[in-house]
């Protein structure tokens, strides 16, 4: 007896209409979505912008965290701190509140303060909190996108000088290990009294090299990323006393650090 003759696999040529059709569908619903939104006007594009940004964990700057509804009640996005199967902690704690957000930022400026204390002036050194705003070398003040530690520029520069004194940068070191530590946008601002330096220096090119002094003191010698720094220089224009005094003039001459808790970026200046 002859082999027994196999029968020939149907070939189905048309099988990318499959995928073809899907695509399609998808195109459509994309199209209907779009028209729906063009109908809706401008609040029902912010909120649907908004769900979908949250949804991959990049919400749009202009769109609160606490404005939530129905799923997105918590509004944390579907890959929020997740790899693979396990939940991982944030590195930097993020807040889904108005609320949420100034207890983190007061939490993290009671740290900073009793760090400050325990690593710059040691319990002898800074044991009365009544102390006036001339003996403090750095303080520490709220802002309104976080807070910022004021350090008086008479301790850390000679004058008309742009470079850290030696004698402070055991000082300056413990400032910047704190700030690293927080994990934050820090913008470095300089600020002069109203008194002109003597040399070449102006107050705007004093207060400007300073603070870009400081920032390339703390990425050289702290490694901290350049991407979370900013400097500004504000010469006289910004006083915090009166310039007509010697002791008004004592503290605006200063240095701060503005840690900013805005939607984790520093703000433009």
């Amino acid at each position: 007896m002859g082999k027994k003759q196999k029968c020939p696999e149907f070939e189905n040529h048309e099988r990318w209409l499959v995928s073809f059709a899907d695509m399609v569908t998808l195109l459509f619903a994309v199209f209907v979505v779009l028209f729906a939104l063009k109908e809706g006007g401008e609040p029902q594009v912010q909120r649907t912008a908004g769900s979908m940004q949250e949804s991959f964990n990049t919400p749009l700057d202009d769109i609160p965290l606490d404005r939530k509804k129905g799923p997105t009640e918590h509004g944390f996005g579907i890959f929020e701190h997740f790899r693979g199967e396990e939940v991982s902690p944030p590195v930097v704690q993020k807040y889904p509140s108005t609320k949420k957000q100034v207890k983190i930022i007061d939490e993290d400026m009671d740290r900073v303060k009793v760090e400050l204390e325990e690593r710059l002036y040691g319990p002898k050194k800074y044991p009365d909190k009544k102390t006036t705003g001339h003996e403090r070398i750095v303080q520490v003040y709220p802002t309104e996108k976080g807070f910022k530690l004021q350090l008086l520029a008479r301790h850390f520069f000679k004058p008309g000088d742009i470079r850290v004194r030696r004698a402070a940068r055991k000082d300056l070191d413990k400032v910047v290990n704190i700030l690293k530590s927080l994990g934050r946008d820090v913008t470095v601002e300089g600020h002069t009294d109203s008194i002109p330096p003597k040399g070449d220096y102006s107050n705007w090119d004093l207060s400007a090299l300073r603070a870009t002094h400081v920032i390339k003191y703390m990425i050289r010698q702290h490694y901290f990323p350049q991407t979370r720094l900013s400097a500004a220089g504000y010469a006289d224009v910004k006083p915090i006393a009166h310039n007509g005094t010697a002791a008004g003039r004592k503290l605006n001459r200063r240095i701060e650090f503005h840690v900013h808790y805005d939607s984790d970026s520093a703000g433009s200046l």
